[in-house]
């Protein structure tokens, strides 16, 4: 039960009503103050906070005609990195499940972004992915999360591949499919629907990382791009974690 206190600000509650209406007099104003709800992320600016794997994803591609080792290098200067398959597509899903914006996204934001991606269109445009795709004792492996060391670009992880389609599918797979579920590392699952995504599975040649692309006649899901590969729209959808500190876009 709620216990209503007696007095208020040293003066009895108890007929207070009846001696405002008696007196003729305002009824004294209390201030009250708005709590504001907590802020889980910062709020960068030219980034949007995808809650499922707590990073901010840039909101346009930048750092262009760079090839893939350059792309780290450059980012991880800016306290940046690039996004590892699994967080792309997350971050997919995130703005196609928000398509009525999102904190610190309008609308027109979202539509601009999923457009810019994944529209089939003129001109060419791409984006490096954080997997290297690496040969050990015969078995195929991702590095991903790389960072700079000592001026070396070290992956964080490197794990076996499991549970992804192994052979190319040209004509290909089905983009929602894949977005709402994946392998472990972000790769197409063996049983994934056809669609119209061109996927190009990883390649036991150690030279091979992913990219994904669009222009005026199909998307790609490359994993098997060349990382010394540059072109003028190729860049990358960079990446920062919610508690880093980083320059902005």
């Amino acid at each position: 039960m709620i216990q209503i206190p007696k007095n208020f600000m040293g003066k009895p509650i108890a007929g207070s009503l009846e001696r405002v209406l008696s007196n003729g007099t305002t009824p004294p104003v209390v201030e009250t103050h708005t709590l504001q709800p907590p802020i889980n992320a910062p709020d960068f600016s030219g980034y949007i906070f995808v809650p499922s794997i707590g990073i901010y994803m840039a909101k346009e591609r930048t750092h262009h005609r760079l090839n893939w080792y350059q792309t780290h290098e450059a980012l991880h200067k800016e306290n940046k990195r690039m996004p590892t398959l699994n967080e792309f597509r997350e971050y997919l899903k995130y703005l196609k499940e928000n398509s009525g914006g999102v904190a610190g996204a309008s609308v027109s934001e979202i539509q601009t972004i999923l457009d810019d991606i994944l529209t089939v269109r003129d001109p060419w445009r791409a984006e490096w992915l954080d997997a290297d795709f690496k040969v050990d004792n015969e078995e195929l492996y991702i590095h991903y999360n790389h960072r700079s060391v000592s001026g070396q670009l070290v992956p964080q992880n490197k794990e076996l591949l499991t549970d992804y389609l192994t052979t190319d599918r040209t004509p290909g797979i089905d983009l929602e499919s894949w977005i709402q579920s994946a392998s472990p590392h972000g790769l197409p699952k063996p049983e994934i629907k056809k669609g119209k995504l061109y996927y190009w599975a990883p390649m036991k040649d150690n030279k091979s990382v992913a990219r994904f692309d669009v222009d005026s006649d199909r998307a790609n899901l490359y994993c098997y791009g060349r990382p010394v590969f540059t072109y003028a729209s190729l860049g990358v959808f960079c990446v920062c974690e919610a508690n880093a500190s980083l320059q902005k876009i």
